[in-house]
């Protein structure tokens, strides 16, 4: 009876410390709010791994997901210590954030990479902002916030309704079009995408004399051997003739200098082990990936855009023994100007047909018909070549600011017409009265 007692009491501790983490932990996933968190962006750790070698797992993951490299300027470099908190499945962010919870230790996020610094460090620079700003205004210098050694770290509160009311976005307009190569180059048709009038994409398109007739639809039938349309016509000529597919025409809008993904297609699993020991379950993405990341940018009175994009092409095969990854992936920036559009190509795939060819119905006779099937078919391999291209379009839309202005307009010009018309009323029923 005594055992069964103390082995509760055990499993009770146990539950109660596993809750206790788990809390802790999720006073901290302030980072991972409002986002979609992919399984690479999660990480593990024991209480023993070291400091410095879980500062560099993190700032592996920093460069690669945000772009920034981690700097540790912290007391704890190179020592000799652990980060004596256990952390599991956790996103990136918010392990580093309670990994430096623990130890006393903070970080100034810069636009190009992450400061680690120690809380001492972090009140002088509060403590020399403040008083650069009150020497700016005249005013007596005011009290920041800072997290103590004594009471729990927490980061200071700043009000950002400027900074998002003043932020620009830009709207991402894109068509992923699969072209089949190989059946118009058996129809005599190429073509080439080229800057047309104005900031749109027009298409080029020749056709061999012979095929010419048979080859554009009603649509579009150029009347020169080298015909120029939009892009718009040429695709839908394309569609017609089963030239080539449009697979999908996302559009998104993306705040100026982060990056926004598109998938097409699907997710594949594989377990694996980290440094710790722990296994997990990692996810890859495959299909057609298009990752965009635009900025804003102006000189006088002129605003372009500056599109980063990573287009990545991939299918997956697995087996009892290893898991192989297909991949075409192009990266690149376009400069575009508001509302211009862009294109990608050259993203090639080869499909392998299996096919019947010969006389028609003696072809398929089964074998055990005097053999038949060997005499008037055969067994052929098409390999079918096919391009993927990407069409960009990019448009700087209106701040919060402009749109509350224009909102504030149409609402007064609304009410202008409602005030006229009450008059109306008015006048007509007085003039009635007065009858």
């Amino acid at each position: 009876m005594r055992i069964r007692f103390l082995l509760f009491i055990f499993l009770l501790t146990a539950i109660i410390y596993t809750w206790m983490q788990a809390q802790t932990e999720q006073v901290v996933r302030r980072a991972a709010q409002g986002k979609v968190i992919n399984q690479d962006e999660l990480v593990s750790f024991n209480a023993d791994v070291p400091y410095s070698k879980a500062i560099q797992s993190l700032g592996e993951l920093s460069k690669k997901i945000d772009g920034k490299l981690l700097i540790d300027k912290s007391p704890l470099q190179g020592k000799d210590k652990t980060i004596g908190i256990n952390i599991e499945s956790m996103f990136w962010k918010d392990a580093l954030e309670l990994i430096l919870r623990s130890n006393q230790l903070w970080y100034n996020d810069y636009p190009e990479y992450i400061e680690i610094v120690s809380l001492e460090d972090i009140g002088k620079q509060l403590g020399e902002q403040a008083q650069k700003e009150s020497a700016s205004k005249n005013a007596p210098p005011t009290q920041s916030v800072i997290p103590s050694s004594s009471a729990p770290a927490t980061p200071v509160v700043v009000d950002s309704s400027d900074y998002y009311a003043k932020l620009r976005e830009v709207s991402i307009s894109s068509v992923f079009f699969d072209v089949n190569k190989s059946k118009l180059a058996e129809s005599g048709v190429s073509f080439s995408i080229f800057r047309g009038k104005g900031l749109n994409l027009q298409m080029n398109v020749t056709g061999a004399s012979k095929v010419t007739k048979e080859a554009f639809s009603a649509e579009v039938q150029p009347i020169l051997p080298n015909q120029a349309v939009s892009i718009d016509a040429a695709i839908s000529m394309f569609e017609s003739e089963q030239y080539g597919d449009v697979i999908a025409r996302p559009q998104i809008t993306v705040r100026s200098g982060t990056s926004q993904m598109i998938q097409i297609g699907q997710d594949f699993s594989v377990f694996e082990k980290d440094f710790s020991g722990n296994t997990t379950q990692k996810f890859y993405p495959t299909g057609t990936i298009l990752t965009v990341r635009p900025k804003i940018y102006k000189v006088g009175d002129m605003e372009f855009i500056d599109v980063q994009y990573k287009v990545e092409q991939s299918s997956f095969t697995s087996s009892t023994v290893t898991t192989v990854i297909n991949r075409n992936m192009a990266s690149g920036s376009l400069t575009l100007l508001n509302g211009e559009e862009g294109y990608i190509g050259g993203m090639y795939s080869n499909d392998e047909l299996f096919l019947r060819e010969g006389v028609p119905l003696l072809k398929d006779l089964p074998w055990w018909v005097f053999g038949l099937r060997y005499l008037f078919g055969y067994d052929s391999k098409k390999i079918v070549k096919r391009e993927l291209i990407i069409l960009i379009k990019a448009e700087i839309l209106p701040t919060l600011e402009e749109r509350a202005v224009k909102q504030h307009a149409e609402q007064k010009l609304i009410q202008d017409i409602q005030q006229d018309m009450e008059k109306d009323l008015k006048k007509n029923k007085d003039q009635e009265k007065m009858q």
